[in-house]
């Protein structure tokens, strides 16, 4: 019995150890954990969409060639200004002059030709009308007047396009812009029996650029025209530009089974320090609230439980409550309101946690806007700081690491 007793003694006293060094390690672990709180500020807030596309100019001419032949002398150059009829480029017309001669002669030819027709059917319909020809050879007389009238007018055509084709040969700018490319040489020699080659390339106006961006099919939805865009440039990274949606195609997009829709945005660069070609990251805003009231997103993820500075019992009980109320008002407050409504803790004066409903707008993922629910004055609860500067919430806390019970309240 003796054994027994003193058996039981040494557990009763190594049982009351472990729990007195249990309980002074939990009062050492409080120390210097508090509630992190904010208060509500004003702020902007953006909600955008993140697209890519490529800048080009506004209006943008692709010069060339109607004849074929060889390039004489080129009359600009990359990068230069030119104006609207200023020639660029001069083809070999020794060729187009021959082509006009020959087709020149027949015109003539054909005049002749029709000069003697007309005074032949014009005699032989004398003669008809007396008698003394045969409607046979009136008939022939006939036929052959109208088919000098028919040459004479193909013959008139083929010089018109002949003397065209000599006039193609100076190759002119139709527009008052800057050449971006020049894709031939002098000496080489071009060929348009199909298509028109490209010789240049003129852009309009750079002052004046715009952006062809791709976005995808889940957010073309919120694109509208006159959407206001922000976007960089890699070779700017540190300076936004601005520009406006002009349209939104309609004609999808369709690669690896990705659908996106082009969308045109149009850019002031009166710098010229964008260029064509370059990689356009946007920022499409689809709604901004300027100076507004706001709170940190991480607010609405903040839930308290018992180990929480400013907790009350009382606590659990309500917000249960609430939140069985909540779920039977549910489906009718979706009917009559499409307002944003949550819950978030705030600081009482009491320097008790509790719970309070507010009704929010845009979010831009870090930062919500509170349309109704709370002031300025009113500290919002966001997380734990514990000891060690280690922020902790009960839902974000690790299973497998020792857990602490902070307490106090700390205001920032």
């Amino acid at each position: 019995m003796r054994v027994f007793l003193k058996i039981l003694l040494v557990v009763l006293v190594l049982g009351s150890a472990g729990v007195g060094f249990y309980v002074y390690k939990e009062k050492n672990a409080k120390k210097g954990s508090s509630l992190e709180t904010v208060f509500p500020s004003l702020g902007d807030i953006t909600q955008a969409i993140t697209a890519t596309g490529r800048l080009q100019p506004i209006d943008q001419v692709e010069v060339g060639t109607e004849v074929s032949g060889t390039v004489n002398r080129i009359y600009a150059d990359f990068n230069q200004n030119v104006k609207k009829g200023q020639v660029l480029l001069e083809i070999d017309p020794l060729k187009a002059k021959a082509r006009v001669d020959q087709t020149r002669a027949a015109y003539k030819s054909a005049e002749n030709e029709l000069r003697f027709q007309r005074r032949n059917y014009e005699r032989i319909t004398e003669l008809y009308r007396k008698g003394t020809v045969a409607a046979t050879d009136f008939e022939m007389a006939e036929y052959r007047y109208n088919n000098a009238q028919s040459s004479l007018i193909s013959a008139r055509s083929n010089l018109e396009q002949a003397e065209l084709d000599l006039a193609n040969c100076i190759i002119r700018s139709p527009i008052d812009g800057i050449v971006l490319s020049r894709t031939v040489e002098a000496g080489q020699t071009v060929a348009a029996s199909l298509s028109a080659p490209t010789l240049f390339v003129i852009a309009r106006d750079l002052t004046q650029m715009e952006v062809k961006a791709d976005v995808d099919e889940a957010d073309i939805g919120q694109v509208k025209a006159q959407q206001r865009v922000e976007f960089s440039v890699d070779a700017f990274p540190d300076e936004k530009f601005t520009g406006m949606i002009q349209e939104v195609r309609l004609s999808p997009n369709i690669f690896s089974n990705v659908v996106t829709y082009t969308v045109i945005i149009r850019a002031n660069n009166p710098e010229q320090k964008l260029l064509p070609g370059m990689t356009a990251n946007c920022n499409i805003i689809v709604e901004e609230a300027l100076q507004v009231l706001t709170i940190p997103m991480r607010a609405l993820q903040f839930r308290p439980n018992e180990s929480t500075p400013g907790y009350n019992p009382q606590l659990l009980s309500e917000e249960a409550g609430s939140r069985e109320k909540r779920g039977r008002e549910k489906g009718q407050a979706r009917r009559q309101t499409r307002e944003n409504r949550s819950r978030v803790w705030v600081l009482g004066s009491n320097g008790f946690l509790k719970s309070q409903q507010v009704n929010l707008g845009i979010s831009d993922g870090t930062k919500v806007h509170v349309l109704e629910g709370l002031e300025a004055s009113i500290p919002v609860a966001t997380g734990v700081q514990g000891p060690g500067n280690e922020k902790s919430g009960n839902r974000s806390t690790n299973p497998f690491m020792p857990q602490t019970r902070p307490q106090g309240v700390r205001m920032r």
